[in-house]
């Protein structure tokens, strides 16, 4: 789960830059996160306002998930681990049905710096569309 200093920066309305941008639109550098339908949040484009992403915290998940994200990933974004989280893209279905969340390609924030990047985790058997209950 998000670590508690993490977790407190991230309480308010937030902007991260992607210095990559996201998988797929790259070109888009700013976006907000925002409180959303806990246990939701979404991260809205600053320059394009269509688009947008409804995130989780992976850890709700899958217990520990943090841990299946190597250390080299974490470490790109900054040193200080303790204050990174990762969130989980999700694709919501009709009437809250088919909800799914992509736990291969996280996206990783340094809460210090508000800096972030999504990864792709290749080797982790893990799914882009792995179901929510």
């Amino acid at each position: 789960m998000q670590n508690k200093t993490a977790a407190l920066a991230l309480e308010t309305d937030t902007l991260i830059h992607f210095e990559e941008g996201l998988i797929g639109f790259c070109e888009y550098k700013t976006f907000l996160l925002r409180q959303f339908m806990v246990p939701f949040r979404l991260l809205q484009c600053t320059d394009r306002l269509d688009l947008s992403f409804v995130v989780i915290d992976p850890n709700l998940v899958i217990k520990n998930y943090d841990e299946l994200i190597p250390a080299r990933d974490w470490t790109s974004l900054g040193s200080d681990r303790s204050n990174q989280v990762a969130f989980a893209i999700c694709a919501i279905g009709p009437s809250g049905e088919g909800t799914a969340a992509n736990l291969q390609a996280p996206i990783l924030v340094d809460c210090d710096g508000m800096l972030g990047r999504q990864v792709i985790l290749t080797d982790s058997g893990l799914s882009v569309h792995h179901p929510l209950r």
